[in-house]
């Protein structure tokens, strides 16, 4: 016998029914998508299976084979670059026997760098980290390459100008450390110096006639002309899996600057505002009344409080503040996490006038996060935003995120890229498979990142302790161009 209520039971049970047909369909049909897009973005990369190798040569070779599998995770290779890398590895392997960790680093950022992307590259190629090094360290500037930092017994080259290594002249060594670091070529320059302090890193590739020192042509502060063998001595510090960014050697309050009681180009000199506070991931002083001034080293939380609690405090600080102008100095920052001062980013220009200026410093230590910063504030300040300084360390358009992968035996790091960054265009909806998502809430148009000014230290402005970047700030303001 049937119930009454059995009809009214059953079709709320097919409506129920329905309802989770439905659901788990539009799930699928959101799900299923999504997934086509985040998988290539979050892919690891593959495991490296290897055996207790008994030879240097099948430790190399195993290695090698690790190495072959980044074309599986790496997004930025184009069919072309791609082949190119193959080929690269196919011909290191026959030479396997004869690499040292040097040899076989070096081999590898070679192949690693014909990706052309400039977060695409092994890591922590650097005299003193895993690989030898002289008892110098070396600096860029606007007039060339000098010594900064020496131990006692070479303190006499403090303020010298490095002229060659082993016999070749400055440019062309840059020209041929160029295809070890993908990205653009000041990018490569920047990290030169790493390399012309370490000569198993030189011999390697084979801008060296040995691995226990090399012959450097200086010419000392006082005028003369020199050659100075200096011989290498053991890194002091372990492998880095990361980069090592020279220009924070410039500063003597950073920690790595120089190893103890060496003596620094700078000791005793009072240090411009950007050199003054190098491991600081961010702070900021009010130079005028009206000028705010922050320096962003990281992008990155630092104790004690968090990158974008801190940024929006000071700008309800500055609001109760006449502010009518504003720096924001990324000269030495390497990168982090953009969304950390993507809402910063944002608000700082709506505190400036309209006639108000935000000056945004950059050299090609800006890289990574610090350039999508510098692109988020150009774009949201329009033409009130002035750049200073030198090109940023990347292109506009580049790949990021990914991860990194240690080599097994040698533990030389390597990092890969899985989604494309746009700062200049911005990402399109043609790019959703390849553009990494956040940037379709935070990414921007900002158009070209090229300085509207270009300016550099020379060497005496350094070791005076002068900033010409923030005097040229300086003189637009007092002249009316900065309003």
């Amino acid at each position: 016998m049937r119930r009454d209520g059995d009809v009214p039971r059953r079709s709320w049970r097919r409506r129920g029914l329905g309802l989770l047909v439905i659901a788990a369909a539009l799930l699928v049909l959101i799900a299923a998508p999504l997934a086509v897009i985040l998988y290539p973005t979050l892919k690891s990369y593959p495991k490296a299976s290897v055996s207790v190798a008994a030879s240097p040569r099948d430790r190399n070779l195993q290695d090698l084979a690790h190495l072959r599998r980044l074309p599986e995770v790496e997004r930025s290779f184009t069919a072309e670059n791609r082949a190119a890398f193959e080929r690269a590895v196919a011909a290191i392997e026959p030479r396997a026997g004869g690499l040292d960790r040097a040899g076989l680093a070096m081999a590898a950022a070679m192949a690693v760098a014909l990706a052309d992307n400039g977060h695409t590259n092994v890591l922590g190629l650097a005299g003193d980290y895993g690989f030898n090094a002289v008892p110098i360290r070396l600096g860029w500037f606007a007039d060339g390459l000098f010594v900064i930092a020496a131990d006692e017994e070479r303190r006499a080259l403090l303020g010298g100008q490095v002229l060659g290594v082993n016999g070749r002249a400055i440019a062309a060594l840059v020209e041929a450390l160029r295809s070890y670091v993908g990205g653009p070529a000041n990018l490569s320059r920047e990290f030169v110096p790493n390399f012309l302090i370490s000569p198993a890193l030189l011999h390697a590739a084979s801008l060296g006639e040995t691995a226990d020192g090399g012959a450097f042509e200086i010419r000392l502060a006082e005028g003369s002309a020199v050659s100075v063998d200096l011989a290498a001595e053991a890194a002091k510090h372990p492998p880095l899996a990361a980069q090592l960014w020279p220009k924070r050697n410039l500063s003597p309050a950073a920690e790595a600057a120089r190893p103890v009681r060496w003596r620094h180009v700078l000791d005793g000199v009072a240090l411009p505002a950007y050199l003054s506070r190098p491991d600081t991931n961010y702070w900021h002083d009010y130079p005028a009344a009206d000028l705010l001034y922050l320096q962003i080293n990281r992008v990155a939380d630092q104790a004690p409080i968090g990158a974008s609690r801190y940024l929006s405090d000071i700008l309800d600080e500055a609001a109760k503040k006449p502010i009518r102008n504003a720096i924001v100095d990324l000269r030495l920052n390497r990168g982090g996490d953009y969304t950390l001062t993507a809402d910063f980013a944002r608000r700082l220009p709506q505190l400036l006038p309209t006639n108000g200026k935000l000056f945004i410093l950059t050299s090609a230590n800006t890289f990574s996060a610090a350039i999508s910063t510098a692109a988020m504030l150009k774009h949201f300040a329009g033409t009130r935003a002035v750049l200073v300084g030198e090109p940023v360390g990347d292109r506009s358009q580049f790949w990021g995120e990914g991860g990194l992968t240690l080599l097994p035996n040698a533990k030389i790091a390597i990092r890969y890229t899985t989604a494309f960054h746009d700062w200049e265009h911005g990402c399109g909806l043609s790019q959703i498979t390849t553009c990494f998502l956040l940037n379709y809430l935070y990414g921007v148009p900002a158009g070209s990142l090229q300085p509207a000014v270009t300016s550099a230290p020379n060497f005496a402005d350094y070791a005076a302790g002068k900033d010409p970047v923030m005097v040229e700030v300086m003189r637009q303001l007092a002249t009316g161009q900065g309003r």
